[in-house]
């Protein structure tokens, strides 16, 4: 499984597109296997959204991001889970100790 949890420095960022950039996690089980930041800082919304598709995540954590964008991620099979705010890697962790892989 991988998730995608755009950053503001070490947290979540804000929003879907404002995050200056995006850390890729692969995870087997409930265990993290490798990370990966993409800097997209300098990528207009549309390649944001392509870029993050192309990484081909299952999960992506956020705090937020607009409802049309949310719909389209989701139609592209990529569950969005919005809301979320704090330290990246505790919200990981939180989203791993719920979730049903």
């Amino acid at each position: 499984m991988k998730v995608a949890i755009p950053l503001f420095e070490n947290r979540v960022s804000p929003h879907f597109f404002t995050a200056p950039v995006l850390l890729l996690v692969q995870i087997k089980g409930r265990t993290v296997c490798s990370t990966l930041k993409i800097i997209i800082e300098n990528l207009s919304p549309p390649k944001r959204k392509a870029k993050l598709l192309a990484l081909g995540p299952d999960t992506l954590l956020c705090g937020g991001i607009d409802g049309e964008t949310r719909r389209w991620f989701e139609r592209q099979g990529v569950r969005v889970m919005d809301n979320q705010m704090g330290d990246a890697m505790e919200i990981l962790d939180r989203h791993l100790k719920t979730s049903i892989t």
